[in-house]
């Protein structure tokens, strides 16, 4: 019989450390969980003539700070050059699109004599003379298109083009 008891207050000493804790939270009912309020999304809307501003002006920026990378990057690899020339490219491509016609044209001659040292940049390994010709070419049409395209000069010449 003392074994008896010996067992039953162990048994009992259990329990009671142990508790009902788990069966109460088993059995509980869950609250329902209420719907959360969806967020207010307001938008503005700018008007166009000042998108157009604001886009001429980012573009404008990245196309001078890449063509300026790519005059200092003339002597690395033709990786960073391929790099720098696809970048100042894209901008310039881009500025174009928020020109009016007459301006648009005076861009594209710009363009155009750019790409006509596509291929020699895009060269594995450049001669020092290509290297001096190709500089030439960016720093002249880097000083002229800044001249002549800062926002400043062409802010009356902006729309954008589909």
């Amino acid at each position: 019989m003392n074994k008896f008891w010996r067992y039953a207050a162990i048994i009992l000493l259990c329990a009671s450390i142990a508790g009902c804790a788990g069966m109460q939270r088993k059995f509980a009912r869950k609250k329902k969980q209420e719907e959360k309020p969806l967020p207010i999304v307001t938008t503005y809307d700018y008007a166009k003539e000042q998108r157009v501003d604001e886009l001429y002006k980012k573009r404008f920026l990245f196309w001078k700070s890449w063509q300026g990378e790519l005059i200092d990057r003339m002597g690395d690899g033709y990786k960073k050059r391929t790099e720098c020339y696809y970048e100042l490219m894209q901008n310039l491509l881009e500025m174009q699109k928020y020109l009016n016609d007459q301006k648009y044209n005076e861009l594209g001659v710009f363009i155009t004599e750019i790409k006509s040292v596509d291929p020699a940049v895009k060269k594995i390994d450049l001669r020092g003379s290509e290297q001096y010709r190709i500089t030439q070419v960016l720093e002249k049409t880097k000083r002229l298109i800044d001249k002549r395209f800062s926002y400043t000069k062409v802010k009356d010449f902006l729309e954008l083009r589909k």
